[in-house]
């Protein structure tokens, strides 16, 4: 009995919690019982730069828990003007994707001005609508105003005097070069901060000369700090050292040394864009992710043109042999985007790295199985299968082993023996670079406009199936990076 009480008791129980939590948690499908959204809020961006790409926060909006989606209806100056699609075509807003299995809706409401838009010094303002759906009836809210950004102008962060080193002779009215803005609001007026005593600048041009009756016993060397200031702003930046401004001061003319900037000059040492490159795997093959792209010890050969500051360098190597199996296999290093333009005016611009294969064995038909494809991208954003990708090879300036004897292309692997035939036409017994190192130079003045020049090597796989060198098959080998940099020599 009092077991038939208990299980009795349990059911009850059961069917009281089932029918409580239904009742509870079951969408309400009445839209009767809901309402237009409310209480959209976004936070102000007081810091934008003009022309400059923005992303807003992710709003806050009261829909009960309905699907929100946004269009943006109208955006106004801070005089109230509405503003024409020549402002607008560049503005979007992110909505949560119906289609998808899982709705995501970690970006939704967000509000994107692209890069090289119209949107100048000032103030903004966005009108955005927000509507949901349930059941076929609609409800919406159009929210005035509700965005706001600030644009500042652009500071100028790259200032050049080109020479870098330059002479002001004692007794003359020789002046430094006028400097180039390379980037920022011109609207800017300059100073100096340093070297108060021996120097004085045009507050306009940036030009500077030594104040009156200063002298020199013997020849003085001197790194002045300037300071930009916008005139819009108020804001300041400020520029000095050896890569900005040496002045040697003296009695006499003297012939100063141009010089090189190695801008970037990543040490590989860690697979991290901290130091200077990610990689993906597009096949895999036999051998496991950890073994794509490992540290090796980086070229002798690179070690005369290393700047001394430069440590910690390590090469980057992939070998697909396993055992005496290659496997077809596809990976990319992509090397960090730089912005060229601030060494778009005097100065020649160049990439170099060092490359080296090993062990590459041909296929049957005397074709290599395997190539490192080098490659550029003018528009990569992270995301490398959307890239346009542009391949090289064919464009770069070679050096074997430090032979002295420089060709253009990139020299085919292996040992370029014509045993089995040279079906791509491209081998060459004076250009054998079998298990040696290669300088390659690839020429970038034609890119001194681009903000966003990016450099990939493709370790490519050209034979299917598995292949085993001792039958004669073929090898895929391995294949090394080294000392990717790019420098600026003053013209």
């Amino acid at each position: 009995m009092k077991k038939t009480i208990y299980f009795l008791t349990a059911f009850l129980m059961i069917i009281a919690l089932k029918s409580c939590t239904e009742d509870t948690f079951m969408p309400n499908t009445d839209p009767a019982s809901y309402g237009k959204p409310t209480d959209l809020l976004y936070a102000d961006i007081l810091n934008a730069r003009e022309y400059s790409k923005l992303k807003s926060g992710i709003p806050h909006v009261d829909t009960q828990d309905l699907v929100p989606s946004y269009e943006i209806i109208s955006g106004k100056n801070g005089e109230g003007e509405l503003l024409d699609d020549t402002f607008m075509s560049d503005v979007t807003i992110d909505n949560v994707d119906l289609t998808a299995a899982d709705l995501d809706y970690s970006t939704a409401g967000r509000i994107i001005i692209a890069t090289g838009n119209k949107f100048g010094p000032g103030d903004y303002y966005f009108t955005i609508k927000v509507s949901t759906e349930l059941n076929g009836k609609m409800f919406e809210t159009t929210f005035d105003d509700i965005f706001h950004i600030h644009v500042g102008p652009q500071l100028v962060k790259d200032l050049l005097y080109s020479p870098i080193a330059q002479n002001l002779v004692v007794g003359t009215d020789k002046t430094t070069s006028k400097p180039y803005l390379l980037s920022g609001n011109p609207n800017v007026t300059f100073a100096l901060t340093s070297h108060l005593d021996i120097f004085q600048i045009d507050t306009t041009t940036g030009v500077i000369s030594l104040v009156d009756g200063y002298t020199v016993t013997e020849d003085e060397t001197h790194y002045p700090s300037v300071q930009v200031t916008s005139n819009l702003s108020k804001e300041i930046t400020e520029f000095q050292g050896g890569s900005f401004l040496m002045l040697v001061i003296s009695n006499e003319p003297v012939v100063l040394p141009r010089q090189t900037i190695y801008f970037f000059y990543p040490t590989l040492q860690s697979e991290n864009t901290l130091y200077g490159y990610r990689k993906e795997v597009i096949t895999q093959g036999a051998i496991s992710y950890g073994k794509t792209w490992i540290q090796n010890a980086p070229s002798p050969l690179a070690l005369a043109e290393r700047p001394s500051n430069v440590t910690g360098i390590k090469s980057l190597v992939t070998n697909i042999v396993i055992g005496k199996d290659s496997n077809p296999h596809e990976s990319d290093v992509i090397i960090n985007s730089q912005d060229l333009t601030k060494y778009s005016l005097g100065y020649d611009v160049t990439t170099v790295f060092y490359t080296k294969n090993m062990y590459v064995e041909y296929l049957p038909d005397g074709s290599t199985p395997t190539e490192l494809e080098i490659y550029y991208s003018l528009d990569y954003d992270g995301d490398n299968s959307k890239a346009t990708w542009v391949q090289i090879n064919d464009q770069i300036k070679c050096e074997i082993n430090n032979d002295g004897k420089e060709f253009i292309g990139t020299p085919y692997p292996g040992d370029q023996k014509l045993t089995n035939g040279d079906p791509d036409g491209r081998k060459d017994s004076t250009h054998n670079p079998d298990n040696k190192w290669v300088r390659n130079q690839f020429d970038l003045n034609n890119f001194k406009t681009e903000k966003n020049f990016t450099l990939k090597f493709k370790f490519a796989s050209y034979f299917e199936g598995q292949i085993n060198y001792t039958s004669n098959e073929g090898r895929g080998g391995r294949y090394y990076i080294s000392d990717v940099h790019f420098k600026a020599s003053e013209e």
